[in-house]
């Protein structure tokens, strides 16, 4: 594959990325399949494999990915780095398309590692390029400018005018999402500018919507409604789904802002259902949030929190800041609408939370309304209980006059009366501040739980992110691999994860483990799991009292997992003893972690960075996560030892 050929598939690849046209031909794909028993090389079997996930590209991205990787594989095999950078660009797009953002973004930094190997300039800018689309994408614009300039540097470096023209496309883009729209629209000029010299029609109806919208943004209606139906003309005649719903989306808009809300709703509806039908999850949240608006528009508030609500949970799958912002200030202002405060007020804080010191005025706005209304029911409360206390008090003056008229004794009366009167407030004041302080005290702990439940969802997103990560790369071992195989060392991976949860709800201690309880479950699990005991291995621990911090206690779990099921599958042949030994040492502020066997050992020359060992390669990339390193040796057997610091052991003082 040569690297023009490259440039032009990631180019097109990026323009063509959502589209209901069956560009997909069976025929073609069978006629290509058939052809892979006679490739006599892997490099022809890549080709292959790389013009069938083109066949796939567009409708099956699944099928794509699984043919595309299978092209990795034979890539790999020969370590082409030219192929592989190719596969993981084409990889990443499939991820980027399929709103699988944190995998795009691991693809396309591969593609620019490796094209970086290569020396090929141009990839690295195309693959930036793409990164910059990711992180616009997800709302890190920071992030995303800098991985345009780059890019753009590069290709001007070369005179690439299709390329430019892209790229001053993305950056205008950009700039109108954080509302730079001068500096917007001279990007847009010049791409427009780049893409006439390029003669390419189907980039200048990207220039046409992007001016659309920027005319929206300035308060053009008028005129962002001729650039938009232009655009949309363009991306009907190829048949771009996503493009021309975008078009529609901001149609509505128009018609929304010209109060024209039964035809805006019926826009929307439509987009909707068309993005549905291509699995584009960010066309359908950024419907349902137009769709929401419109509704409160026309006062129906119910309807629109329910769209809304469902933009959000879409949003915060695709990760999308912007959409998320956008969606709780339409929250907010419908449970306002309610007189719903405490909701819309919880809306509004998340909001502010993302909210850049741009809208700080209306943040600061919003904030005293609601504080306006709290104070006035707060007075309301503060009146009454006056008027209450005032009647009170008339009472027991007009029973001390009359008693004073009776007899002489009234005044003893009177004066039991006010001691008994400052006995219950010194009382009522002495319980109110208890009251306060409990109130206080109530406040820290949702706090605290609030916290603690961010906490919680955080860690199962990253543990979910390393499930994800590990099966991705098992998969890339699918075709050398027994899946059973395979399959027990995936499930002991995620059992080893599963069994800190485990250990953490039944702990005292939220934030620490128990290391000697959980390496004991552990032990069992991969003895039930692997069947030990019927192949006569024995696992034999001796760990001392330690705790180990949970974000610690991931990486290590996973090393210990990954270098005792390495022993069970490898270590042993034909010898009556086998046993593998696990070994856990508290030092001065370090834990000392040793796994050894007494099988066959490592072979002559071994070098882990060299292995073909996913287990071992995986142990030792963790294993940096604990600032440690991986010492395997021979030792009448395997031994392997890695060291870091924890928290201090139980004998001393914790």
């Amino acid at each position: 594959m040569n690297r023009i050929l490259f440039l032009l598939v990631v180019f097109f690849l990026n323009c063509y990325s959502i589209t209901e046209a069956k560009c997909q031909n069976q025929s073609i794909v069978d006629s290509l399949l058939g052809k892979l028993p006679y490739a006599k090389t892997e490099k022809a079997k890549a080709t292959i494999y790389s013009k069938v996930a083109e066949q796939f590209y567009i409708n099956v991205p699944d099928s794509a990915l699984k043919y595309c990787y299978k092209g990795m594989s034979c890539s790999e095999r020969i370590n082409d780095i030219s192929d592989m950078a190719y596969f993981h660009t084409f990889i990443g797009v499939l991820f980027k398309n399929i709103t699988l953002y944190d995998s795009a973004i691991y693809h396309f930094n591969k593609s620019i590692e490796l094209n970086k190997k290569d020396d090929f300039e141009k990839g690295v800018a195309g693959s930036l390029n793409n990164l910059g689309q990711v992180y616009r994408l997800k709302g890190e614009y920071d992030k995303a400018l800098n991985s345009y300039y780059s890019s753009l540097e590069i290709f001007e470096k070369f005179k690439d005018t299709l390329n430019i023209g892209e790229l001053h496309s993305n950056i205008g883009a950009l700039l109108v999402k954080i509302q730079e729209y001068d500096a917007a629209e001279e990007h847009f000029k010049i791409s427009r500018k780049q893409y006439k010299l390029a003669g390419v029609k189907l980039q200048e109806a990207w220039i046409l919507y992007d001016l659309g919208n920027l005319k929206m943004k300035t308060g053009k209606m008028d005129s962002a409604e001729v650039y938009i139906l232009e655009s949309s003309k363009v991306w009907k005649k190829f048949n771009n789904v996503r493009g021309y719903n975008n078009c529609m989306l901001r149609l509505g808009e128009i018609k929304m802002d010209k109060k024209q809300y039964d035809k805006a709703a019926e826009i929307f509806n439509k987009a909707i259902r068309e993005f549905e039908e291509v699995n584009n999850l960010q066309g359908v949240s950024e419907g349902l949030m137009l769709l929401g608006r419109v509704q409160f528009l026309q006062k129906k508030y119910v309807s629109a929190i329910e769209n809304l609500k469902k933009s959000l949970d879409i949003s915060d799958f695709v990760q999308s800041n912007q959409l998320q912002m956008d969606v709780y200030l339409d929250l907010s202002k419908c449970y306002k609408e309610l007189n719903q405060f405490d909701l819309a007020f919880g809306y509004m804080e998340k909001f502010l939370l993302l909210k850049d010191s741009v809208f700080s005025q209306n943040k600061s706005k919003l904030i005293a309304e609601y504080q306006t209304k709290l104070n006035l029911l707060n007075k309301e409360v503060e009146i009454q209980q006056l008027e209450d206390s005032t009647q009170r008090q008339a009472l027991k003056n007009d029973f001390i006059l009359k008693e004073n008229s009776q007899k002489q004794k009234s005044i003893y009366l009177l004066i039991v009366s006010i001691l008994f009167v400052l006995i219950m407030l010194f009382l009522l004041f002495k319980r109110n501040k208890t009251n306060i302080k409990l109130n206080k005290e109530l406040n820290v702990a949702l706090k605290e739980r609030e916290v603690l439940i961010r906490e919680v969802h955080h860690r199962v997103k990253n543990n979910l992110q390393i499930i994800s990560s590990l099966l991705n790369l098992q998969s890339e071992h699918v075709e050398t691999a027994n899946p059973v195989d395979m399959l027990k060392v995936s499930q002991s991976r995620i059992e080893a994860m599963s069994m800190i949860h485990e250990n953490l709800y039944k702990s005292s201690q939220l934030s620490e483990i128990n290391f000697r309880e959980y390496v004991e479950n552990l032990c069992r699990y991969i003895d039930t799991s692997f069947s030990l005991s019927e192949k006569g291995i024995h696992l034999e621990h001796e760990i001392d009292p330690v705790h180990v911090d949970l974000d610690k206690m991931v990486p290590c779990g996973l090393i210990i997992n990954e270098l005792i099921t390495n022993s069970v599958k490898h270590a042993f042949h034909d010898q009556p003893d086998k046993v593998i030994q696990i070994k856990c040492t508290a030092l001065k502020g370090n834990v000392r972690i040793e796994i050894s066997d007494n099988g066959s050992g490592l072979p002559s020359g071994f070098d882990i960075k060299q292995s073909k060992s996913l287990g071992l390669r995986l142990a030792n990339g963790l294993v940096k996560q604990l600032n440690s390193k991986l010492l395997l040796e021979n030792d009448k057997g395997m031994r392997a030892v890695f060291e870091f610091k924890t928290i201090e052991n139980d004998s001393g003082n914790r």
